[in-house]
């Protein structure tokens, strides 16, 4: 083992604590796949068994797999039907199994596909915010699958390389899309609101209820727990597109008031604007994960807006998750 080798090994171990600490923090299931995947990447760094390279390989495509499938639920909103995808992911796995060492050739290849066929599927289904970890899933399946005919691709250095940039994108990603926390639940103030727990939809919120709410607004305001939608790159500014970082916001606010015996209340401005901006259907997903989530914790949301725009089809699909209120 030289110190390059030493170097890159290190750093997917790094990787590996960033992406397995963020997990510890959000409790992401992806996040617990992609740590392991590079974990399973950085133990053959550490040692020239070309069987430990194998397993390792294999081990890499089937948590990259498991990674990227439930990204595409977590942070995309993709149906849940898409879990059972997760079942395939032992196939790389079993590719060892069968195969090594007595068909090395077709084994390298085989798991060079997959990992091609794990950057297809999250690019197709993972949105615009993985799309440069889906090109370079791409790139290292390309050479890993190569390596099944260029012998000296099969060890260290190009897969390896490739594979710390995949890494670092990987936690620059989920590091930008998750939230760790920032609001304060020492500010909420006991409303009286006799509100039912769940999703309302309102024409607006009165001031009282927003200064003990968690709020994400289309207007700025500087207060703790006041977070402002829009496009523009501020310190407490969340994207539009952003309904995974929105709901798991929301999730850890509710859980947090919920633990300081407070009600948890969350106010969601600008209905017509998210739709435009994600589509009806993504939005439809989102509302609907946090009813559930607002059901559990005993919380209410809600949505000020009306729905005047949608077509009367939308409206019903929309009546069917979220009620009317008097707030």
């Amino acid at each position: 083992m030289n110190y390059l080798d030493l170097f890159l090994g290190i750093a997917l171990l790094v990787s590996y604590v960033l992406l397995f600490y963020n997990y510890h923090l959000t409790g992401r299931k992806a996040l617990l796949y992609y740590s392991l995947a590079w974990l399973s990447l950085a133990v053959p760094m550490f040692s020239l068994d070309k069987a430990v390279y194998a397993v390792g390989l294999a081990s890499f495509s089937t948590f990259l797999w498991a990674g990227n499938v439930m990204a595409i639920e977590e942070l995309s909103m993709e149906d849940e039907t898409r879990r059972d995808l997760l079942y395939l992911s032992i196939l790389p796995i079993l590719f060892v199994i069968l195969l090594y060492p007595g068909h090395e050739t077709s084994t390298f290849l085989l798991l060079g596909l997959w990992i091609c066929a794990s950057s297809v599927v999250l690019g197709s289904f993972g949105g615009r915010d993985f799309l440069p970890m889906a090109f370079l899933q791409g790139i290292l399946g390309v050479v890993v699958a190569a390596s099944a005919f260029v012998p000296f691709l099969r060890f260290h250095l190009i897969p390896a390389v490739i594979a710390v940039f995949m890494a670092f994108e990987s936690v620059r990603t989920f590091l930008r899309t998750s939230f760790i926390g920032d609001f304060s639940i020492g500010s909420i103030k006991d409303v009286g609101l006799d509100e039912r727990p769940g999703l309302l939809l309102v024409p607006s919120v009165p001031e009282n209820v927003l200064s003990s709410a968690l709020v994400f607004s289309r207007v700025p305001r500087d207060c703790p727990n006041w977070f402002w939608i829009t496009t523009v790159h501020d310190e407490r500014a969340i994207s539009p597109t952003n309904l995974p970082k929105i709901l798991d916001m929301a999730v850890k606010f509710m859980r947090e008031a919920g633990e300081a015996g407070k009600k948890p209340i969350i106010v969601i401005d600008g209905l017509d604007y998210l739709v435009l901006e994600n589509g009806f259907s993504s939005v439809l997903k989102f509302l609907s994960a946090l009813r559930d989530y607002a059901l559990v914790h005993g919380a209410t949301v809600f949505i000020v807006g009306s729905d005047d725009f949608l077509s009367e089809r939308e409206r019903k699909l929309l009546r069917s998750i979220v009620g009317e209120g008097n707030a």
